[in-house]
């Protein structure tokens, strides 16, 4: 027991640097002195920094998918504008998953925490029943949504808030499914 929480305060340590100084800038004793285990430790656990990156993105697959199972469109926007607003939501409260984001747009890792939620979101978007002039194609929506999510994340590292990026995006999709409704523009 002793060991895997260790091993968790580890990779909750690592994810704070790599989010904060990206995978270059990480270095292990930042991470080991974090959180308070000897460089032994870490090097018991995590035999290199790839290893500790890699395992910070299996945890942001974990949270994300795990969010993503739960979540349940409710309200007037679609199921696909819905999805991009838990995205964000996650970017902005869960450190691992901005860490996984900001690794995988390094190429640090050979991991990649957008083909998780990537996948989610196609499978979305090919179950979406709207008329066909309700909403862009299948591969338009798809697009836009990703798109939608990467300025989101950028506008957060910007220092955005949550809130505002949620307004932000809510409006968007109310620009693309009913231009007339959006109660706010981007600011």
């Amino acid at each position: 027991m002793r060991a895997e929480r260790t091993r968790q305060a580890l990779i909750a340590a690592a994810a704070v640097e790599f989010d904060r100084q990206g995978y270059a800038g990480t270095s292990l004793s930042a991470v080991h002195r974090a959180c308070g285990a000897t460089m032994g430790a870490l090097t018991f656990h995590f035999p290199a920094k790839a290893d500790l990156a890699t395992a910070v993105c299996r945890e942001a697959e974990a949270l994300t998918g795990e969010a993503l199972a739960k979540l349940v469109p409710a309200g007037p926007l679609p199921p696909v504008a819905e999805f991009t607003l838990e995205v964000a939501r996650l970017l902005e409260r869960e450190v691992t998953v901005r860490a996984a984001a900001r690794l995988a747009r390094e190429r640090a890792v050979p991991f990649c925490w957008y083909t998780l939620w990537r996948a989610a979101l196609r499978d979305l978007v090919a179950a979406t029943r709207e008329p066909a002039d309700a909403l862009p194609a299948p591969d338009e929506l798809e697009l836009l949504a990703v798109y939608l999510t990467a300025g989101a994340e950028a506008a957060l590292r910007a220092g955005s808030t949550g809130p505002e990026v949620q307004t932000q995006l809510e409006c968007l999709w109310a620009l693309v499914h009913s231009p007339k409704e959006c109660p706010v523009g981007p600011r």
